[in-house]
């Protein structure tokens, strides 16, 4: 007998041939239709045609052909349906034994620490477009900013690249995270490290080992961190932006770090379900990640934040925060400097789950550089902008380099300056969808002595405004995009451009305090 399906092509000239196409087409169905419900499904479905002549059997009618009885097909379907499932079960079986059979081996042959090993990457990528480049500091971390009078100018950036290396189970938390970093990003011919100018290299970002709920009780939970981890409020401060890969913090726009070595503890309280308060605190070194330690003082740093009205587990609610920081370098190559330096904020917020609305108030004292000069190869901070006294004469200075009012500090320390700002930032994503918009305000006032009040009667010539627009598209859990404009302007820019073209103010201020204007696409990869 010879079995045909479709064309008139030959498959097989067996006696059997009935038999067997039937047995095919019903192995076809087992594995799509319940074995229950096979012979229901298959009795209404399934058509046969046999010429008697030869004994093909045929799927389609044609001349010579007849019909196969439904009874026939019916009577050698229901076995080989009930033989299907059995198979099918079998199989299935089967399966879970080699299942069982590969996780013994797995569990045999590694350790058990490795199944609480994780490894992630996480990636800030995209481009830069400067209508208006001017002084300002770089809007961009880990990103060069072109000096006043580039416009036009743009570039493709990886702004960092991290590896996460995580060990994790339910008493203790290890990360290892180094990230990419370019050896200058000031744009100088060369760093103070050896390295060429543009080049990058890998450093250590994280390195810390916290236990977790080393003390749980009473609705308190209690874990501590001890190693190179973040400081209280600049992680703190991008969770809140929501697009951090697009925004600079305020306090790390102005030269904090995000990053010290030393010892801390963080944790919530509970009452009712309820979180009532969240909290970070430390002692840290004085140096950012990226310096050695200079001193013999430790800076205890720490956050509050307080829900009046309880929040969930995701911290979503009214939120009053504090944040606190205090350091002092008693000697300094050589140098007495017996001036504190402080930061604090007051900072109201209300937190969502798809969005977030912040104001906040910053108040420092010898803020910025961490209360040491910029430029003077042991800074405690990121290169910020700064206005204070230096050997006895006020003067202001910013993180740009060769630029033209970037006055020569000399080799003493800041000293007595106090600043104050405003900011004003959040996010919104749009339910249901994967578009979201953010947005923020910095406003930053640095102080002038009451004895040289009558030399700057325009104004500090560093106080500044930043703004930042832009919008996100979530592309999946993967991958986030943003476009946004961001616009660094002095306040009193007006003030100094108005002087006469042959004034000391106009001349070292006045004519170069242009607006920097610029345009991002960013990319965020992690995973």
């Amino acid at each position: 007998m010879k079995v045909i399906f479709g064309k008139e092509r030959p498959v097989t000239r067996r006696p059997y041939g009935l038999a067997l196409a039937i047995a095919i087409i019903g192995f076809v169905f087992a594995l799509t239709v319940p074995a229950k419900s096979f012979a229901a499904a298959a009795s209404g479905t399934i058509s046969l045609y046999e010429n008697p002549a030869t004994g093909e059997v045929y799927l389609k009618p044609g001349p010579g052909r007849v019909k196969v009885g439904q009874e026939v097909i019916n009577q050698l379907l229901n076995p080989n349906a009930e033989k299907t499932g059995k198979q099918i079960e079998n199989l299935k079986a089967t399966e879970k034994k080699l299942e069982a059979s590969l996780k013994t081996v797995k569990n045999e042959s590694l350790p058990s620490w490795v199944n609480h090993i994780s490894l992630g990457a996480l990636v800030y990528a995209g481009y830069g477009y400067y209508n208006n480049s001017g002084f300002s500091p770089s809007l961009q971390l880990q990103t060069w900013r072109p000096a006043a009078g580039n416009n036009n100018y743009n570039a493709f950036n990886v702004n960092r690249a991290y590896l996460n290396f995580i060990f994790h189970d339910d008493n203790w938390f290890l990360r290892i995270t180094p990230n990419i970093n370019r050896s200058n990003n000031s744009g100088g011919s060369s760093s103070s490290s050896g390295f060429t100018a543009g080049n990058e290299y890998y450093r250590l970002k994280y390195a810390y080992l916290q236990s977790n709920n080393l003390y749980n009780s009473n609705g308190l939970s209690v874990n501590v961190q001890l190693g190179q981890f973040t400081t209280p409020i600049i992680a703190w401060e991008d969770g809140m932006l929501g697009y951090h890969m697009a925004e600079r913090t305020p306090w790390g726009f102005i030269g904090v770090t995000s990053t010290q070595a030393g010892l801390g503890a963080s944790g919530t309280f509970k009452a009712n379900g309820k979180v009532y308060l969240d909290y970070q605190l430390g002692i840290f070194n004085n140096a950012a990640f990226h310096n050695d330690e200079d001193t013999d003082q430790k800076s205890p740093q720490a956050r509050l934040t307080f829900y009046p009205l309880g929040a969930d587990s995701g911290l979503n609610g009214l939120g009053i925060t504090e944040y606190y920081s205090w350091s002092q370098g008693n000697t300094f190559l050589g140098i007495t400097n017996d001036n504190p330096n402080v930061r604090n904020s007051v900072i109201l917020s209300y937190k969502m789950p798809n969005a977030v609305i912040l104001g906040q108030f910053d108040y420092g004292i010898n803020q910025t550089s961490g209360g040491f000069i910029s430029g003077s190869g042991g800074i405690s901070q990121d290169a910020g902008s700064w206005c204070g006294i230096i050997s006895g004469s006020y003067t202001c200075n910013s993180a740009g380099a060769g630029l033209p009012f970037n006055l020569n500090e000399g080799s003493a320390a800041v000293q007595h300056n106090t600043e104050h700002g405003y900011d004003l930032l959040g996010y919104y994503n749009f339910p249901h969808s994967k578009w979201g918009v953010f947005g923020l305000l910095q406003r930053f006032y640095y102080s002038i002595p009451d004895s040289l009040e009558a030399s700057f009667t325009e104004g500090n010539p560093y106080d500044f405004q930043r703004t930042v627009i832009g919008v996100g598209y979530r592309l999946n859990k993967y991958i986030t995009l943003a476009l946004d404009a961001q616009n660094y302007q002095f306040l009193n820019a007006r003030n100094y451009r108005d002087l006469p073209s042959g004034s000391s103010g106009y001349l070292n201020y006045g004519q170069w305090m242009g607006d920097t204007d610029a345009y991002f696409f960013h990319v965020r990869v992690a995973f």
